[in-house]
């Protein structure tokens, strides 16, 4: 079962490769926001800045993606495999889909289950002759989702 709900997103690590050169991408360490559920066919849909974007599941679920991580600080895939609880990279679900985002044109999005509370991401875009590859982190939000604000005021104290 993957985790749903709210999620903190960070970008760890990523590359640009450009006639054959790669060269890493700056480290950006602002978070933000994201919340995952499923829809009534069972895809992940993934709401960020107001924006749903609907995931597919993977055929063969990490066997059936490929990304060169090589000479990157990237998660490979032996690493997904290694922090899951499967023995087998086709037995790791993973979902993707080809989206427009913001600043990057089309790209491909995957999310892969870390652990029981996270995921690890890739966005994989192609401007011009280059590709660029982001890792992201995806955190479950921990504390009660829907504890309603306290409107209970408490009197100051008396000091004497």
């Amino acid at each position: 079962m993957q985790p749903l709900g709210r999620f903190h997103v960070i970008n760890t690590a990523g590359f640009i490769e450009r006639d054959g050169n790669r060269a890493p991408l700056a480290s950006d360490l602002e978070t933000g926001e994201l919340t995952l559920y499923r829809n009534v066919v069972g895809n992940l849909v993934l709401t960020i800045s107001e924006t749903d974007i609907e995931l597919f599941e993977v055929v063969n679920g990490l066997a059936g993606l490929t990304w060169n991580s090589g000479n990157s600080s990237l998660l490979e895939a032996a690493d997904i495999l290694d922090l899951s609880p499967h023995t087998l990279p086709e037995q790791v679900q993973a979902w993707g889909a080809d989206v427009t985002w913001p600043g990057q044109g089309e790209v491909q999005l995957v999310l892969l289950p870390l652990g029981e509370n996270a995921y690890s991401s890739f966005l994989i875009s192609h401007p011009g002759s280059s590709t660029v590859v982001r890792q992201m982190e995806l955190r479950k939000v921990s504390g009660p989702p829907n504890r309603p604000a306290s409107k209970a005021t408490v009197p100051a104290p008396v000091l004497n």
